[in-house]
């Protein structure tokens, strides 16, 4: 009898155990869906064409890799126009609208100079990294860089970029009179007045 009990006794502990187990494993699971199912929350539910294409508007974008396959640019005679990704991104110039199957041209569409958002100063001068820059015309007025002490701050890019040519003589004139150990420029705080100290260009 006391050999009779003392098996129940195992047998529930078993079944305990085996009970709290299951109940971790599933709280885990659980987890491991709620996790999965919040990952995309952030991107864009862009619509999709016969072809399998994404298209939609470059503001629900909140990165280049989250824009749609085919942007929004307009209307030519009431139909919606859209761009390529890549001619979107791509240079300067006029390049192909098509309708919204991404295989029919209706138009085309001028593309200038990406109009980089950069916030500006008290002056209203734009600031920021020239890393943004999609080409030197859009770079900010006012560039971050570290000074030759190692102090953070923006060098003017009027400053930076120096006299410009107008003829291959001047440039080689210009080119012939720099020194070879470079340049020093002043280094602004944001507001684009305040000298903080020195940026060298050029040189060893």
């Amino acid at each position: 009898m006391r050999s009779f009990f003392k098996d129940i006794r195992i047998l529930i502990g078993v079944v305990l155990i085996v009970g709290v187990v299951g109940g971790v494993m599933l709280i885990q699971s659980t987890y491991a869906k709620g996790s999965t199912n919040h990952s995309h929350t952030n991107s864009p539910n862009y619509s999709k064409n016969e072809h399998g294409q994404t298209y939609g508007s470059a503001e629900e974008g909140t990165s280049v890799e989250m824009l749609p396959e085919l942007i929004h640019a307009g209307s030519v005679n009431g139909i919606k126009g859209y761009l390529l990704k890549k001619d979107y991104l791509g240079e300067p110039g006029d390049v192909p609208l098509y309708d919204v199957n991404g295989r029919t041209i209706i138009g085309s569409f001028h593309i200038s100079a990406k109009n980089i958002n950069y916030p500006k100063n008290k002056n209203g001068q734009t600031f920021g990294s020239s890393a943004d820059a999609t080409s030197p015309e859009t770079e900010p007025e006012l560039i971050s860089a570290t000074g030759v002490d190692g102090t953070a701050g923006y060098v003017l890019k009027k400053d930076l970029d120096g006299e410009l040519p107008k003829t291959p003589e001047e440039a080689i004139a210009i080119q012939n009179s720099r020194s070879p150990d470079g340049r020093d420029i002043p280094l602004y705080d944001v507001d684009g007045e305040t000298v903080i100290g020195v940026f060298h260009i050029g040189g060893k």
